[in-house]
């Protein structure tokens, strides 16, 4: 598993999704408006790292075509010093998403991220550090996605 940036790790991550709604799409036993909240019963796995700004802050939004398809995620981060904890969130245009406050160092969280058949979903992450991670900083972030 390679490590990159959220955005480049979203863009290949929605290029699967799109290529599974394509063969959703060619069955002709299912329909066009069968396609929201598909399910494509795969999982992926994906890593990016995240670079802190001062104050030990990250603020991040991509905006990808996901196809409709409902993302249950696990994730967590791996934090340079075990003795900071982390808040912030991970939410989606189309709904879902989380919070989280104190959060250690590879602690997981699960929830579920929506994203629309019809356009494309912004998804923002949002970090926070407490005691503030030094500017320059890069946390590595894991998420594993059933779809």
């Amino acid at each position: 598993m390679s490590t990159t940036t959220f955005g480049d790790a979203m863009a290949g991550f929605s290029d699967v999704l799109y290529a599974r709604a394509m063969e959703h799409m060619a069955d002709k036993h299912k329909h066009l408006l069968d396609a929201g909240s598909m399910r494509a019963n795969a999982r992926a796995a994906m890593s990016f790292e995240v670079k802190l700004a001062k104050g030990g802050l990250a603020n991040i939004s991509v905006k990808r075509y996901c196809a409709g398809f409902t993302l249950r995620c696990t994730t967590w981060v791996e934090l340079p010093d075990k003795l900071t904890w982390m808040s912030g969130y991970l939410h989606s245009s189309d709904g879902g998403g989380a919070d989280f406050d104190r959060l250690r160092s590879e602690q997981r969280v699960q929830f579920e991220l929506k994203t629309s058949m019809w356009r494309s979903t912004e998804l923002t992450l949002h970090l926070r550090t407490n005691p503030a991670l030094p500017e320059g900083t890069v946390v590595k972030v894991h998420m594993e996605i059933d779809y």
